[in-house]
């Protein structure tokens, strides 16, 4: 379109970027807003870009979100921080760096250190039903973790059961769906708002076979049925769930880059 802008975000930093569920992510990401049908992505590899047109709208949204897949995501992970920006509000610093604060969540202030340029390019993303229905359920069990209300994790499990049926063995997103519905069962397991736990380990198990050594999502999926095993050995007491746990954390640690988020996640399990 002739004599149309494009305002480019660089993600400089970020300060305090915590997921509400308090489940490890792969990932952070910025998501622009501009209504309900509109969404421009970007991972935050420090130094990435996402890019808007200036003519969109005056005012949109900006979120910073937990994606919990390395290769393909599903959804658009838990939210960290939301807040409604306008076009002044990104143009009016020049050149500069400047910080975006967002409003706190338990206790915790996140931030975004930005740059705006102007810019000729856009880049859009799909957002499906499967992808509604995925931040549903993150959205309920955000609300559980923090609420501790079991009718947060009965919606939560119904949305991510809705999103497994929708994502047949052969749809790629079914390891991640398989994932989802097993960490709020299991969360539900450890604060003794459900009962079986042997299913969710079966569920975990069939995600990992899903996701062999050198797949992005590989590491994640050995924590998370390392974690489960843990708990089942916690719950009662059998020495088999503690010992393919020890086994496989030694497969784990390995695959945790030193310094990371996920390697002091990692590191909390024996702990």
């Amino acid at each position: 379109m002739p004599g149309s802008r494009y305002i480019r975000l660089e993600a400089i930093k970020g300060k305090s970027l915590r997921a509400l569920s308090k489940r490890i992510p792969a990932g952070i990401y910025i998501f622009i807003n501009v209504n309900s049908r509109r969404r421009w992505k970007s991972a935050i590899m420090w130094g990435d870009t996402v890019t808007l047109s200036s003519r969109a709208s005056p005012a949109f949204s900006v979120e910073i979100r937990a994606p919990y897949e390395a290769d393909r995501m599903l959804g658009s992970g838990d939210v960290i921080g939301k807040l409604q920006l306008s076009r002044d509000d990104l143009l009016n610093h020049g050149d500069e760096p400047f910080d975006i604060s967002f409003p706190p969540g338990r206790n915790v202030h996140p931030s975004l250190k930005l740059k705006t340029y102007i810019l000729a390019t856009i880049k859009t993303a799909h957002y499906c039903k499967i992808a509604r229905d995925t931040d549903a359920g993150h959205a309920r069990f955000a609300k559980y973790v923090k609420y501790k209300r079991v009718s947060h994790l009965k919606a939560a499990v119904q949305h991510f059961q809705l999103v497994l049926d929708q994502c047949p063995v052969s749809h790629p997103d079914h390891a991640a769906a398989l994932t989802n519905l097993a960490l709020a069962r299991l969360k539900g397991f450890i604060r003794n708002d459900l009962q079986y736990i042997d299913g969710t380990t079966s569920i975990f198990r069939e995600a990992l076979a899903l996701r062999p050594q050198r797949h992005p999502d590989h590491p994640l999926s050995l924590y998370n049925l390392t974690e489960a095993l843990i708990w089942c050995h916690d719950k009662k007491r059998t020495a088999a769930h503690i010992c393919e746990a020890a086994q496989l954390y030694h497969e784990l640690l390995p695959l945790c880059p030193e310094g990371t988020y996920f390697r002091q996640g990692t590191l909390v399990l024996i702990m």
